[in-house]
């Protein structure tokens, strides 16, 4: 599971974490439908696959923030490393960060 299942690269950063998350909510679907093992494949991929697809859709700014194409991008990203230090506008950025953060820290398998 994982990286292989669901195709996120090293720049989404939760290859790992998705897979833990998924295998634990599998156990927990499994569990909770018996012996209903297509209604237990269901709840699991009603539950995995919202939070998976954010996961991919972030993939392509994190992409350009760990490792910038072209001068352009670099030039970008260190505007924002600068700015993320400057008082006041630092933490108006950390919120913004935050709200993805957030995404990532989802307790897929908790319910």
């Amino acid at each position: 599971m994982g990286d292989a299942a669901w195709c996120l690269t090293l720049y989404s950063g939760m290859g790992a974490s998705s897979g833990i998350a998924g295998g634990e909510l599998l156990g927990t679907m499994l569990q909770r439908h018996g012996d209903d093992l297509p209604a237990a494949l269901d709840a699991w991929e009603a539950r995995m696959r919202p939070f998976i697809g954010h996961q991919q859709d972030t993939i392509l700014s994190m992409r350009r923030l760990f490792t910038p194409d072209d001068r352009r991008e670099q030039l970008l990203r260190t505007g924002m490393l600068r700015l993320m230090r400057a008082p006041g506008i630092g933490r108006a950025m950390s919120k913004i960060m935050a709200k993805d953060m957030q995404a990532k820290n989802l307790d897929v398998a908790a319910a």
